[in-house]
């Protein structure tokens, strides 16, 4: 008996002594390509790009990145008022419209393969040169009518139209973008009256086009639940008041038996402080009666106070965020913004028109989601610096990491079963996508996309 028990005892020390070697060791990454765990998800687009016109070279580097679709936010021609300028006009009446420069704006988008994602509303304006155009719509069911006819001109041809198939259609971008109505660049008016406005037009564009995605608000995001953000002003009154917004429009709707396909918001922070946040708004969705809604983060930015001195770290950072997007179940996302200006907040090229150190983890991205299914990395945890997403499709298997850790270097094994490493690509010093020899570490600030051979 006592021969049994020990080598029980004995048994359990070796597996479990194999067990801590692979699922608890952070630098052995254990990857099962056979075993699909979900889908990749296109969590790697953009918010504007850099031209509106087709056969664009600049453009043609998010067609390489297989990037989906493009916000078309603070595009300024796409505003309501642009394309509709007087509100007094019959909504019947195409000759009331001005659709010529929004419609090559999206023939320029859909140039590139990827779809419009089209928020209406107005662009960051100045609250008191765009006054009239800020304040609410004097009839909410007018303003959902002239919604009505942008779909039916983008999707069924109306008036000289085109049939793009756009699925996804925001009301709005940020409405509390202030505290102070005065001074708000989006939106001049009550908090109630925007969440009648959401009301009227999704019950509207709902009962109208039942198979499109209608939602909304493009929240300013939730700082105060973390007390920082990328500007250090996360415990301000302002955020908390994003947050207070947030659950009032739920409670709205909730009463007001609402429709909501999705539920956008922005973030300017790290990936770390974003995936508390989307953990927040999963839980306060479900609360409120709207678990399936769909998260889509339509406008982040690791940090763009960093977009001046976009190095190799420059590009870990953002891709960490795209790999925490997918492995937290976010819908999707839109990096803001795709423009080439050099801009806080334009990240992904760089002077010369180049292509930057963070578009190299979008494409890399880009080369998941063409794979098609996320597959298992089975380690129960990796340091919370690491990130990684492995895919398999039919055109073969990948890992993507990034190692956003300040100083620390990580040691690198990977066990894929039957599957070899084939090649590995990274961003050198000198910010080139460049091929290397599987390293032993993956250095701090870096990011690597490999690929496999069975």
């Amino acid at each position: 008996m006592l021969q049994r028990i020990s080598g029980f005892f004995t048994a359990m020390i070796v597996f479990l002594t194999s067990l801590s070697k692979t699922l608890f060791t952070p630098h052995v990454i254990q990857i099962d390509f056979d075993q699909i765990v979900d889908e990749i998800r296109p969590v790697h687009n953009i918010g504007r790009m850099p031209e509106y016109v087709q056969n664009s070279e600049i453009n043609k580097c998010f067609t390489e990145a297989n990037m989906t679709s493009c916000r078309t936010h603070d595009i300024n021609c796409t505003d309501i008022y642009r394309i509709f300028p007087d509100f007094s006009k019959d909504v019947n009446d195409a000759s009331a419209y001005n659709f010529a420069e929004c419609d090559d704006v999206l023939a320029a988008i859909a140039d590139t393969g990827m779809t419009p994602f089209f928020r209406f509303g107005i662009s960051y304006s100045d609250p008191v040169a765009f006054h009239d155009f800020l304040v609410p719509p004097a009839d909410y069911t007018k303003w959902s009518q002239i919604c009505e006819h942008i779909i039916l001109h983008y999707n069924e041809g109306w008036a000289d139209g085109f049939h793009y198939n756009i699925q996804y259609w925001e009301i709005w971008n940020e409405p509390e973008n202030s505290d102070d109505i005065a001074d708000n660049h989006f939106w001049i008016g009550t908090d109630e009256e925007f969440f009648r406005l959401y009301d009227t037009a999704a019950k509207y564009l709902k009962e109208r086009f039942p198979d499109l995605k209608i939602g909304g608000y493009g929240s300013c995001g939730f700082y105060a639940l973390t007390k920082t953000n990328s500007m250090n002003t996360g415990a301000s009154p302002r955020n908390q008041y994003f947050v207070t917004f947030f659950q009032n429009f739920l409670q709205y709707l909730k009463e007001h038996d609402s429709p909501m396909d999705f539920f956008s918001w922005h973030s300017y922070t790290t990936t770390e402080k974003n995936a508390r946040y989307i953990k927040y708004v999963r839980e306060n969705l479900a609360k409120a009666g709207y678990g399936d809604t769909e998260i889509i983060v339509d406008e982040w930015n690791y940090n763009p106070t960093e977009n001046d001195k976009i190095d190799r770290r420059y590009g870990a950072n953002q891709t960490s965020m795209l790999l925490m997007f997918q492995n937290e179940g976010v819908d999707m996302a839109h990096y803001y913004d795709g423009d080439d200006d050099g801009q806080m907040w334009a990240g992904l090229f760089v002077k010369g028109r180049q292509p930057s150190s963070a578009y190299y983890g979008f494409r890399a991205f880009g080369q998941l989601y063409k794979l098609g299914s996320q597959a298992k990395i089975k380690n129960l945890w990796l340091p919370k610096d690491l990130y990684a997403v492995a895919a398999a499709g039919k055109d073969g298997q990948a890992l993507l990491l990034s190692n956003v850790s300040d100083k620390r270097d990580r040691k690198l094994r990977i066990d894929a079963g039957d599957y070899a490493v084939d090649k590995c690509m990274t961003v050198n010093e000198n910010c080139e996508w460049v091929e290397i020899p599987l390293p032993e570490k993956i250095e701090s600030g870096s990011m690597l996309y490999i690929t496999f051979k069975s």
